[in-house]
């Protein structure tokens, strides 16, 4: 498989400082359990694990998924907004839960921001074309193949777990994957957190983890507590017309339990 470089690919990853527009977002389980129906939710804001609801204006863009041992299972919204649930328990074994938004176009005014591009938003400042996407780990029941977690589903920027979050532990390795349209995208930064750490570090911009990806796409998380972890990625391009916008910007997320 050719290796896209950060470079040839026309894409930067930018860090912390570059993400003022775009919000964190993440796929997780509520307590799965074998023999129940899975709960899919949505995390969408900027204090990452706090869930909020979805903005009225943006649901219709958010499309999710749950993929599990059997293929996909239909989900139902369910309340609050940002929740989704299987119509009928699931069998145990290890599910991927995936949220893929639409792109959508934020263009900065003097008053706010417009979901249009530059050319259709009188007093435009500033454009980019949004694409968010994520996915969760959940291991319902009594694990399965560890290999299920490492399948691509098709995110345009996806990270991609080499083993099972759910046997690492505290100060282990976590390998994976960063792929740009299903190949390995090299010399890109990842970044990683857990819950609690915006309170420990007193800001929402903390980081407990930053990596390159090698010439393969590779990079080794290592977890060092156990909780709630997102690990994050973002790539940016030019947009083709820069008289409706200047960018796309992509964001993508994988998040996972470390067990005690």
């Amino acid at each position: 498989m050719r290796a896209i470089t950060f470079f040839g690919a026309l894409l930067s990853l930018i860090g912390v400082a570059g993400l003022a527009r775009a919000h964190d977002l993440w796929t997780s389980a509520d307590s799965p359990a074998a023999g129940e129906p899975f709960k899919l939710i949505v995390g969408y804001g900027h204090h990452f694990p706090a869930w909020e609801p979805i903005p009225a204006e943006e649901y219709p863009f958010f499309k999710v998924k749950l993929v599990g041992p059997s293929g996909e299972i239909p989900l139902l919204p369910a309340e609050p907004n940002y929740a989704w649930v299987t119509e009928s328990a699931v069998p145990a074994g290890t599910y991927l839960a995936v949220a893929d938004v639409e792109p959508i176009f934020w263009t900065s005014t003097p008053d706010g921001w417009s979901m249009k591009p530059l050319n259709e938003t009188p007093g435009g400042v500033s454009c980019g074309l949004y694409v968010e996407s994520a996915k969760g780990v959940a291991n319902v029941g009594a694990l399965a193949d560890p290999a299920a977690v490492s399948v691509p589903v098709g995110l345009p920027l996806e990270i991609i777990p080499l083993a099972n979050p759910a046997t690492v532990k505290p100060g282990g390795p976590l390998p994976l994957k960063l792929l740009w349209r299903g190949e390995p995208l090299a010399g890109a930064p990842v970044y990683a957190r857990y819950a609690g750490l915006e309170e420990i570090a007193g800001s929402p911009e903390a980081r407990a983890f930053y990596g390159l990806t090698d010439r393969d796409g590779l990079v080794t998380v290592v977890p060092t507590v156990d909780g709630e972890w997102i690990v994050t990625a973002r790539a940016e391009k030019p947009f083709d017309d820069p008289s409706r916008c200047a960018k796309e910007d992509y964001g993508t997320s994988l998040h996972f339990q470390i067990l005690p």
